[in-house]
């Protein structure tokens, strides 16, 4: 649906767009924070509120803004036509545009101001823009979406019950903040490597690193994403969740409710919902590890082009490397008797000064341990089978790699026994190193030297050890 058609109302952006609209944003503002703390709004209230503001709207506690207030001061003392505002005009448009509701009057007799919920939610939004910090938002919403998909699959979950508005509108929200977000660090990045192309001396570029507040609060939100190791592991754990909820009751649930909802046919209340979750799929499957590596990217890029500014400030716009590959080219095009003789004055402008440190590991006695003079020869000892077996398994446990190509192969070679394939299910396993076994050769699979096919199924296996999707292992 197009904005308009929603709002129905041509002047509900009017006060965004006349000589005081810094005065109408602000009373507006006023009358919803004192919403928030009065049950009923009354009209003498809300005009109190603005009469308050409009008076001391100049006075700043700190006085920053010296020419903000002065030109808050010229509008708050006369309008277009030269008469000062008056807090009822300002009422008086706002429910002409539809940020107030149409007058109704109270249990005392006086009229009650109440604010429309398209006004609520635009100047929410308004508000939470201008104040964004940009602090910890990216990992917040990925912490949402866990949280959301975790409680969704709990026993007796409450989110069940409806689950298209308590599941996946708050998924879809979070997940289309989060690319806003990988968005805005994108941009922000492409900001500070201009901002690093201006700086043309070492102690402006040095306070531009030191104190740029830009720089720190996203490269370090970024790198918290990054490298944090729950981020990648709640990620996975939504994506399983997700292809899970695609194939459950709960889909059809949700397009029923969707229908019901948005007043939708079947077939385009599915068709929205399959959308949605195509979207989510796509989104933590691609599109968030593709905007990763291109940040990733800008932000080495950054680094580089501050490392090539810095090194042009202290060469004085001189590039070294360009001077000594011209002076080596130069060389290589002289004679053999004249290339010596300028080598030889080209050493004798350079001085290399050997530094070493001599500490006390360098000069301390080796004390070798003497030998008592007893035997020391190793006796022969006879082990039983169960003493072997105990050190094959302990030689077993301590070795690097205890799931090598090798040792998944031979694993699988034992329990085939001339069969072509098994699966997982079917072999039950029920020990943490058989599951291993079973998950080392999905890593495995496209190893030419690891001799099975691996095939995925969409059923899962549940063992006291873990639960795992049901795989098929059969022989090349």
């Amino acid at each position: 649906m197009n904005f308009f058609d929603y709002i129905k109302n041509d002047a509900f952006f009017k006060p965004l767009t006349l000589k005081y609209r810094r005065i109408y944003y602000d009373c507006i503002q006023i009358l919803i924070e004192k919403t928030k703390e009065l049950p009923v709004l009354y009209e003498s209230d809300a005009k109190d509120s603005i009469t308050v503001y409009l008076k001391n709207a100049a006075i700043d506690e700190k006085k920053k803004h010296a020419s903000e207030e002065t030109e808050i001061m010229e509008e708050i003392r006369a309008n277009e036509n030269g008469a000062e505002l008056q807090t009822g005009e300002i009422l008086s448009l706002f429910r002409e545009c539809g940020w107030l509701l149409p007058h109704e009057m109270g249990r005392n007799g006086e009229y009650v101001v109440n604010i429309s919920i398209d006004c609520r939610r635009f100047m929410d939004f308004l508000r939470k823009m201008t104040e964004k910090t940009g602090e910890g938002m990216m990992s917040n919403r990925i912490f949402s979406m866990y949280e959301i998909m975790k409680s969704a699959f709990e026993e007796d979950s409450v989110r069940r019950e409806r689950p298209y508005a308590n599941i996946l509108v708050p998924l879809i929200d979070n997940e289309t903040e989060l690319k806003n977000e990988l968005v805005d660090l994108k941009d922000s990045i492409s900001n500070i490597m201009k901002a690093v192309v201006v700086f043309q001396d070492m102690n402006s570029f040095g306070q531009f690193i030191m104190k740029d507040a830009m720089l720190e609060r996203f490269f370090s939100e970024y790198f918290f994403v990054k490298n944090n190791g729950l981020i990648p592991a709640q990620l996975s754990f939504i994506r399983g969740k997700l292809r899970i909820l695609r194939q459950e009751e709960l889909r059809k649930k949700m397009i029923k409710e969707c229908s019901q909802k948005l007043q939708l046919n079947d077939t385009e209340a599915e068709e929205r919902v399959e959308r949605y979750l195509a979207e989510l799929q796509y989104f933590l499957s691609t599109e968030y590890e593709a905007n990763m590596e291109l940040i990733d990217s800008r932000i080495n890029t950054y680094y580089n082009l501050a490392n090539t500014r810095i090194m042009l400030m202290v060469s004085n716009g001189v590039r070294m490397e360009a001077v000594i590959n011209d002076f080596l080219y130069a060389v290589s095009k002289m004679s053999e008797e004249k290339e010596n003789a300028v080598m030889e004055q080209a050493a004798d402008c350079t001085r290399i000064i050997s530094q070493k440190y001599i500490g006390y590991k360098s000069f301390e006695k080796k004390k070798r341990m003497k030998n008592e003079g007893g035997n020391i020869a190793l006796e022969p000892v006879e082990l039983s089978e169960e003493e072997i077996r105990l050190q094959t398994e302990k030689l077993f446990h301590s070795v690097p790699n205890r799931y090598s190509v090798d040792r998944v192969s031979a694993f699988f070679d034992a329990h085939l026994e001339g069969k072509n394939e098994m699966s997982l299910m079917d072999f039950g396993a029920g020990t943490k190193e058989e599951i291993l076994m079973f998950a080392a050769a999905m890593l495995y699979t496209e190893n030419e030297e690891f001799p099975y096919h691996i095939k995925l199924s969409e059923e899962t296996v549940k063992t006291e050890i873990a639960e795992i999707t049901n795989v098929t292992v059969s022989r090349k």
